[in-house]
């Protein structure tokens, strides 16, 4: 398949590749997806860190309630580019995301130069093309959130990893490059933390006798080690919360939003990968390439052997059989997911050239492509970031609170999600967030006359307060008081 092209059409399709990338990234960015208290939350943190260097939330002026603390599930490799975007260029929405689009960018470019160092220039590009077609890309990419930046980092370190196993393991510049990257990895999120700490840990117990220098471990665990302690010193030390970590972690990686047996919820999660379609295509892409490993590694005994690729394969299946356990959104098997493009392109194609009927090694071939097609048309015309439908609730926030003067006093009602949409410090909130042991502020104060303005969401539609006019943004309630 490589000789098909020449060195000028390969150039021509990694253009048009990338530019297409750069479209679909950048495009609506602002309004999709909708903003949400998740994103809300993280936007809040990095606001006022960059503005007030205080890692917390606002609930009145000048004061905030801290969330240097274990539940909160990302950390600095998220925050600091968001406060520092955010110091640069002003408040609102595109500048909060303007980093989560850098990542996104980033991590196709670490998507093309694994996949073409490892399958080839052909697998590399449809790799790219299934993870641009892939609509939760945007939905979790676009949005403050530590998913994707988590993954840049993952992804890197598996490069760097690789690079490091191709030169014998003697590269200290390859180590401690992919100790950092490891290591930042696991500080951006939990799901990373305990994902990229046991899948390396994996590795090194069934591959230690092959590394000759085991020096080089020392100089990969200089890199690892130092962006993992900083999480440590952020959220477990500075915080009080080192007992907690523990008990934190495992709640919310439960199905904390019912009361049932685990096992009965391994079994409806379970059984979501035989009864809707993006767990099914998760499964079908998973069986794909583990067959293609046992063929490789197994049937055919391959010399072909990547140590970097069995890291990512052991986080895909941690992430999965920890999404078992838990609340069954989709969310939770996202890096999972996503990390399957990495390989199931390459894994079509090693499979392929062991089967001799021609018919089915054609039906093989297409299957990637088929599936990007039809990824493609469903994140145009059915997705959540569908890119016909235009969602209006990020600009009609904007437009409400970006013009309010800064004088003004406001008050957000567990609307965390809209503080970001306005320019002026001078506001209060109450937050709470449903099952991660997280409250702040005073809820009381939705009934304090003293606020100029009052954004709710949590009430009745003939809800109405004595001396306020109400309109509706999207859907939310903006009160703003009658002047006397």
């Amino acid at each position: 398949m490589e000789l098909f092209y020449t060195e000028r059409m390969k150039k021509v399709i990694l253009f048009f590749t990338f530019a297409l990338a750069i479209f679909l990234i950048v495009f609506r960015f602002t309004s999709t997806p909708k903003v949400w208290i998740d994103e809300g939350l993280f936007t809040e943190i990095a606001r006022n860190v960059a503005f007030h260097g205080v890692w917390g939330i606002q609930t009145d002026p000048g004061e905030y309630s801290l969330m240097n603390v274990s539940q909160v599930s990302v950390s600095y490799p998220v925050i600091l580019p968001v406060a520092l975007s955010l110091k640069i260029f002003g408040i609102g929405i595109w500048q909060a995301r303007l980093p989560m689009i850098v990542y996104m960018f980033i991590l196709v470019v670490l998507f093309y130069l694994f996949v073409k160092k490892r399958f080839g220039f052909y697998s590399a590009i449809l790799s790219v093309l299934l993870l641009l077609t892939f609509s939760p890309f945007y939905g979790d990419g676009r949005s403050v959130l530590g998913e994707v930046p988590g993954l840049v980092f993952l992804v890197f370190g598996a490069l760097m990893l690789l690079l490091l196993e191709e030169g014998g393991f003697r590269s200290k510049k390859w180590a401690i490059l992919g100790g950092l990257a490891f290591g930042l990895a696991a500080a951006t999120k939990g799901i990373y933390l305990l994902g990229v700490s046991s899948a390396l840990f994996i590795v090194l117990i069934f591959w230690f006798k092959q590394i000759k220098d085991k020096k080089i471990l020392l100089t990969f665990l200089y890199g690892f080690i130092p962006p993992v302690l900083i999480w440590a010193y952020i959220h477990l030390i500075s915080s009080n919360s080192l007992l907690d970590f523990i008990p934190n972690i495992l709640y919310l990686a439960s199905n904390h939003s019912v009361s049932i047996p685990l096992y009965q919820t391994i079994l409806n999660n379970f059984a979501r990968f035989f009864t809707e379609t993006t767990p099914i295509l998760f499964l079908f892409m998973f069986v794909v390439i583990a067959t293609s490993f046992f063929f490789r590694y197994f049937k055919i005994k391959s010399k072909d052997f990547s140590i970097a690729e069995c890291v990512v394969l052991f986080f895909i299946i941690l992430n999965w059989v920890g999404y078992l356990g838990g609340t069954g959104w989709y969310r939770y098997f996202f890096p999972a997911h996503t990390l399957l493009y990495l390989f199931f392109p390459g894994a079509v194609y090693v499979l392929a050239k062991y089967i001799t009927n021609i018919f089915l090694k054609r039906v093989l071939l297409i299957i990637p492509v088929a599936l990007i097609i039809f990824q493609f048309y469903h994140m145009i015309f059915l997705s959540d970031t569908s890119l016909i439908h235009k969602r209006t609730r990020n600009d009609d926030l904007s437009t409400a609170l970006s013009k309010i003067d800064p004088s003004k006093k406001v008050f957000f009602d567990n609307l965390a999600e809209a503080v970001i949409f306005l320019k002026g410090d001078n506001y209060s909130q109450y937050f709470y967030c449903d099952g991660c042991f997280l409250e702040g502020g005073n809820k009381d104060s939705l009934y304090d006359q003293s606020f100029d303005y009052i954004l709710t969401g949590q009430i009745s539609q003939d809800f109405s307060l004595p001396n306020y006019d109400r309109q509706s943004v999207d859907r939310y309630y903006l009160f703003k008081k009658i002047s006397k």
